[in-house]
C-alpha cells in the first residue's frame, strides 16, 4: 500500500474531479478552499481541531477530491473509516 500511496502522491495530481454521489463515507473533498469529508447525506467541514457543523452535499455533480484513488478503493470496498469524536454527534 505504501508504494501505491508514494506513485499517487508522485503523479502530481492532488486533486481529481469524480461524481460526487458516488463517493464512499470518508471521502475528503476541497470546496471553496476548504477541506471535507462525506459522511451520509452531508460534508463535514474538517479542520486541524476537528470537523465543523454539518453542510448538506452541494448541488453538484462533479467536486475536487483529495483523497487518493487507493484509499477510495478501499472505502467503496467497506472499509469504514474512524471518526474523530467531533463527528461523532453529526453522523
Amino acid at each position: 500500500m505504501d508504494k501505491v500511496l508514494h506513485a499517487e502522491r508522485l503523479d502530481g495530481k492532488r486533486l481529481h474531479r469524480l461524481a460526487l454521489d458516488a463517493l464512499p463515507d470518508g471521502a475528503m473533498v476541497a470546496r471553496a478552499g476548504k477541506a471535507f469529508a462525506r459522511c451520509g447525506n452531508r460534508l463535514l467541514p474538517w479542520s486541524p481541531k476537528g470537523y465543523g457543523e454539518p453542510q448538506p452535499l452541494p448541488d453538484v455533480w462533479d467536486i475536487d477530491v483529495l483523497t487518493p484513488p487507493s484509499i477510495l478503493a478501499v472505502l467503496a470496498r467497506g472499509y469504514r473509516p474512524l471518526w474523530h469524536p467531533s463527528a461523532a454527534s453529526m453522523k
